[in-house]
């Protein structure tokens, strides 16, 4: 607070997953700060960012999810195999392990008993991350992007127009009471349809790719909850059009 003082700033953006977790827990910190603060609204951080909670909030709602369990509750290893042993705390995958064997997940049960146990998505069809905003007045908008990852990180994706992902992402966010910005990630099953793996509450790391094909999800927010204007528009269908990130961000227009 104090740097926000003494540089004036209008409008404070947090964006690493400490900083927003902290202030999902500090409310009334968050109310006292000299600048406009932007941010997810406090029930989709409370879940997002607890895995465990997310499949219970979805499964709750009658939304597509995989089954997970805490790690140290089963009493020999992994509930099934395969399946994925993650963090119930944080995002991407650097901490996110597939379990393919009984010794294994015993080992993995030992050293780290507070993750949780999840079910196996094979990505028949693809794995997605979604960008949603949720305006103020309720309406939803849905940005899909079939993807690939490279040091955890998206690093290359493909805009895709599918009404049954863009309808779960919206249904997701009603539920959620969302004002602002996530990210939702699924995987597309074969035989079963999009199944949801993540809520991440937060501006994606593909803020700027996403931005480049006109959804201006960090622009909306400033807008609305900052100058309180109208937003810019949002097209109605996305181009078909396939983005690269390494160093730079590069974008191929078929």
């Amino acid at each position: 607070s104090v740097l926000i003082n003494n540089e004036n700033i209008d409008i404070f953006i947090p964006a690493s997953e400490p900083e927003l977790r902290w202030f999902a827990s500090h409310q009334h910190e968050r109310k006292v700060l000299s600048c406009h603060c932007i941010m997810a609204s406090s029930k989709a951080m409370n879940i997002g960012f607890d895995k465990l909670l997310t499949v219970h909030h979805l499964i709750k709602n009658g939304m597509p999810s995989p089954w997970a369990s805490i790690a140290c509750y089963s009493k020999s290893g992994a509930p099934e195999l395969p399946c994925i042993l993650k963090s119930r705390s944080g995002s991407g995958s650097s901490s996110v392990y597939l379990i393919n064997d009984h010794e294994k997940s015993l080992l993995f049960q030992k050293l780290f008993p507070d993750y949780i146990w999840q079910q196996y998505l094979p990505p028949s069809r693809g794995e997605f991350t979604c960008g949603v905003y949720r305006c103020i007045d309720g309406t939803t908008r849905v940005i899909v992007m079939k993807r690939r990852l490279a040091s955890a990180l998206t690093s290359y994706a493909e805009v895709v127009n599918d009404p049954v992902i863009e309808s779960l992402c919206v249904q997701i966010a009603e539920s959620l009471e969302l004002v602002g910005s996530i990210n939702i990630q699924l995987r597309d099953v074969k035989d079963v349809g999009p199944m949801v793996f993540a809520i991440n509450p937060r501006f994606s790391s593909t803020v700027g790719m996403r931005h480049k094909v006109g959804f201006s999800d960090l622009i909306w927010s400033i807008e609305e909850q900052f100058f309180g204007n109208t937003l810019s528009p949002c097209p109605k269908s996305w181009p078909h059009v396939k983005l690269a990130r390494r160093y730079e961000e590069f974008i191929e227009y078929n």
